[in-house]
């Protein structure tokens, strides 16, 4: 007996519907991912985030633009922050000119990116928690400002530089050196931050004779000489992979493929360098010998190259104290904290993904043990951060440094703020009544 078509043909149908149902399934699953993941927020813009620096700048290598205003966001969202800076060239309130108002106690704060503090709003930076909170224990007549004078990967050769063309302009009565530990030493050191960075980028200071010198200041780019052969072994390079213009275009109509992007890479860099993912998360791959440069300031012994950079950071800070005291300003060093120094975990992973790091021994309070040194020879107030944030982590689960961009969240930021303000009041460094 023959068989009816339509009862031939109903398997296939069955197929082609259940897979129809699928599909308009996965579809509806996606789009409403999609809208849930646009309304709550979850996933950046789809846009660049702003450019608020000035490079070159013959002075320091780069500053921050004067009047420059725009968004800064990292690809997980962990902040989106509205960031204005001044015409005076400082992520900060509007002056009218650097002079000091009169009855102000000002403190000036040089640094990096920590106190140039663009994950958080102005008002949330430790700079203006200190302000803050010491303005509502003074006496009457007085009143505090806090000048953050930071800017992303600054060293201390730098903020000694911007201190000495414009710094003394704002009349401090204390100067603050906000030090990070995690990559000031580097930064300073030629040798280092071109083999972190690639290239020489800004002047240099070096030690000759027990005497600093200055190098490429003026700095001009079109003179500065070329990097290393040896420069692309240890600054690392993308790794290999086919990245497809879809995934391009994709990551900019999709909020949830934003959302997802990051997270994946961070879960699997072989999915990073296979196409699936933009360009902008394709990891970077060393030699198995070599790790980051940042990392060799916890390594004990330090190496000559090390210990040299913390005999260049010496004489910075020391160089740095006798321009503030000789301006009849008060001086003070404060260690701030890297987020692998706080959070242990985060170390031990770093050494377990990181072959070259295992056979060695590190020491992750080693650098705050060096510019506590420094700092007690030269008879300068320190205060060490670390045990403070170590503290605060023991005791309460709010994170204080981000997950993935490493710097503090606003918690962080208020302990900071308020720690300083304690020491800088314990230490007699401010005034307790008006004068």
């Amino acid at each position: 007996m023959e068989v009816a078509p339509a009862a031939a043909a109903s398997p296939l149908r069955r197929l082609l519907t259940g897979l129809a149902l699928a599909l308009v399934s996965l579809g509806l699953t996606l789009a409403a991912l999609e809208l849930g993941v646009r309304v709550l927020r979850l996933a950046p813009p789809n846009e660049s985030p702003g450019w608020f620096w000035r490079v070159p700048d013959p002075e320091t290598g780069w500053s921050l633009q004067p009047g420059a205003q725009g968004r800064w966001f990292n690809p997980f969202y962990e902040y989106d922050v509205d960031v204005a800076i001044n015409r005076l060239g400082l992520r900060d309130v509007e002056r009218p000119s650097a002079a000091k108002p009169p009855g102000v106690f000002r403190i000036l704060l040089l640094g990096d990116s920590y106190v140039e503090g663009l994950r958080v709003p102005l008002e949330q930076t430790f700079g203006k928690v200190l302000e803050a909170t010491l303005n509502a224990s003074a006496g009457p007549g007085l009143r505090f400002e806090v000048v953050p004078a930071g800017v992303s990967g600054w060293g201390t050769d730098q903020a000694l530089l911007w201190y000495r063309r414009y710094g003394r302009a704002y009349g401090a009565d204390l100067v603050v050196l906000a030090f990070f530990p995690g990559n000031d030493f580097q930064n300073n050191l030629e040798a280092l931050e071109v083999a972190n960075m690639g290239r020489v980028q800004k002047p240099f200071f070096a030690l000759e004779g027990g005497e600093l010198t200055l190098r490429y200041h003026p700095f001009d780019p079109a003179t500065a000489p070329p990097p290393p052969a040896e420069v692309d072994q240890t600054a690392g390079r993308p790794a290999e992979g086919l990245v497809t213009p879809t995934a391009d275009r994709l990551y900019g109509l999709s909020a949830l493929y934003r959302f997802l992007a990051p997270r994946l890479a961070v879960a699997s860099p072989r999915l990073a360098r296979s196409g699936w993912l933009p360009a902008r998360f394709a990891p970077k791959t060393l030699p198995p010998d070599v790790y980051p440069v940042a990392y060799g300031v916890y390594r004990r012994p330090p190496t000559d190259q090390w210990q040299e950079a913390f005999a260049l950071a010496e004489a910075l800070v020391r160089e740095l104290h006798r321009q503030a005291t000789a301006d009849g300003a008060g001086f003070a060093v404060v260690a701030l904290t890297a987020p692998e120094q706080v959070y242990e975990q985060r170390w031990q992973r770093t050494v377990a993904e990181t072959p070259a790091m295992q056979p060695l021994a590190w020491d992750l309070e080693q650098p705050n043990r060096v510019i506590e040194a420094i700092s007690q020879a030269a008879g300068i107030p320190y205060l060490d951060l670390l045990p403070v944030f170590r503290r605060q982590a023991a005791a309460d689960r709010r994170p204080l440094h981000l997950t993935h961009d490493g710097h503090w969240t606003p918690a962080g930021e208020r302990l900071a703020g308020e720690a300083i303000a304690d020491f800088l009041m314990a230490q007699g460094l401010v005034p307790a009544r008006g004068r």
